[in-house]
């Protein structure tokens, strides 16, 4: 008969120290690639979202959409106007004609990022996990005669988380900020709001920080000092007032020109809100 030996306890204990070796190897760089593949997942909408403002312009005479619903897309947010031009034209058209309702129960994939912890992908209507830079488009402005510090230089888009549980979301579809008696804000998907929004049927939304321009030469602060935007704030404790990335080394933005940066977390506040502002004429050094 024969005699089959098994393992000692010693044996197994080195066994379960490899396979815990090569996990704690294998785990750190399953996740470095799975971040990477999120990350230029969100530049690509980031940089769809630019280019969209670029199309939209050349069919308008140059002029940018709106951001709150004035000429040239009137009525409409800024985010609706460029749907025909982010892969969204069926549903532009069909709320058009009045063969689909003009609702915001509609989810917009190029809107939402894979890495934005705020959002339960099972329900995504109206949220945005991008944010269209208030100081450029809450204005009528002409492209590129309106951006005089450069479309390279000027901040077009910005990662936003989009939920707030409790508080705020970032809405897309909306051209106006609304309050509601619940103590929800549906902010419309922007930042640097640089005023509160009108009075509307159920209150007013607060302003966002934003940039204050000063001095000779020019110089562009937060209107609260030492604040610029946030990188991987918990969920539960983000301030919506601010721009924020779900990424530690820092925020991805889309410019004027089309590209998209990565804006690192120790930015100086100065150079921050030059790169958001379209004409302050800052004298200032960009980061890349």
């Amino acid at each position: 008969m024969e005699n089959r030996r098994g393992f000692t306890i010693v044996e197994m204990l080195v066994a379960i120290a490899i396979v815990g070796v090569m996990l704690a190897l294998l785990i750190p760089a399953v996740m470095r690639a799975r971040e990477a593949a999120t990350k230029t997942k969100s530049m690509n909408n980031l940089k769809q979202c630019a280019i969209a403002i670029h199309h939209f312009s050349d069919a308008h005479n140059g002029q940018c959409p709106s951001l709150g619903g004035a000429p040239p897309n009137v009525s409409e947010s800024l985010f609706f106007a460029i749907l025909p031009y982010v892969e969204e034209e069926n549903y532009y058209t069909g709320v058009k004609a009045g063969t689909l309702p003009n609702s915001s129960f509609h989810s917009v994939k190029m809107f939402l990022s894979p890495a934005d912890p705020t959002i339960d992908f099972a329900h995504t209507e109206n949220l945005s996990s991008y944010a269209a830079n208030a100081m450029c488009f809450d204005r009528l402005a002409t492209y590129p005669e309106n951006f005089p510090d450069g479309t390279s230089n000027t901040i077009g888009f910005a990662e936003h988380y989009a939920f707030r549980r409790g508080g705020t979301q970032f809405c897309w579809f909306f051209p106006q900020a609304v309050a509601f008696p619940d103590g929800l804000i549906a902010h419309r998907a922007s930042f640097a709001e640089f005023h509160a929004s009108p009075p509307g049927l159920y209150g007013i939304v607060p302003p966002d920080i934003y940039p204050v321009t000063a001095g000779d030469p020019p110089v562009s602060t937060g209107s609260a000092p030492g604040l610029t935007f946030q990188a991987a704030p918990p969920v539960s404790n983000y301030d919506p007032r601010l721009a924020q990335t779900p990424h530690r080394g820092g925020m991805l933005v889309a410019m004027m020109d089309g590209s998209v940066q990565t804006l690192s977390p120790g930015i100086d506040a100065t150079v921050y809100w030059a790169l958001v502002t379209p004409e302050g004429r800052e004298n200032f050094q960009a980061p890349w």
